[in-house]
């Protein structure tokens, strides 16, 4: 679809005819990837408006990203922040090039490219799927936001909010946790970190 306004009625239309259930409260913080084409509400099977969306490309955290989530927690009270990825991933299809090329992209997109790749690094995780690097950068991602959001570190500290970082599955839906931070008892793959 390459005309705006053809976009903005589709957009306009599907409003009007929506008549979608809502929460009264958001029961969870979803920071998720900008680039998948499944909702939220649709992997969690949620009605509208019990689920904060906050995504960028990649997952690059930035202060939007940290002020959301920050909101979401203080305010909101909500007792999950869930770090989503997915297995098909531009973004991260793009790190792992980069690796294997040793060639980073131009522009803005290198700034997501470069935190994939460190994630990688760090959890010295081999890079040899868009899976593995996937799942190196949202564990990483979890870790980074109770690193620089405090009233996140806190309530996970309490135990009044947890982090679950996963994955899913566009072909079956499966979802894969990676890692759980707090109070979520649910069992993950060989990159969990527990605090």
């Amino acid at each position: 679809m390459s005309n705006p306004q053809i976009a903005w009625q589709q957009l306009r239309a599907g409003n009007q005819s929506s008549r979608m259930q809502t929460s009264d409260r958001p029961i969870a913080a979803v920071f998720r990837c900008s680039d998948s084409c499944v909702s939220n509400e649709t992997v969690f099977g949620q009605s509208g408006g019990s689920l904060i969306d906050v995504s960028t490309w990649g997952h690059g955290v930035d202060t939007g990203v940290l002020a959301s989530l920050e909101y979401a927690v203080e305010t909101l009270d909500v007792p999950l922040v869930v770090v989503l990825g997915h297995d098909d991933c531009p973004a991260m299809w793009a790190a792992l090039q980069a690796w294997d090329q040793a060639e980073l992209p131009d522009g803005a997109m290198r700034t997501a490219v470069e935190h994939a790749l460190l994630s990688v690094a760090r959890r010295g995780t081999p890079a040899d799927s868009v899976q593995a690097v996937t799942a190196a950068h949202i564990v990483e991602t979890g870790v980074a936001l109770m690193q620089r959001l405090s009233a996140l570190t806190r309530r996970v500290d309490n135990r009044t909010c947890g982090i679950v970082c996963v994955t899913h599955s566009s072909a079956d839906g499966e979802l894969r946790v990676h890692a759980t931070f707090g109070a979520v008892d649910e069992p993950a793959d060989a990159l969990v970190e527990c605090v």
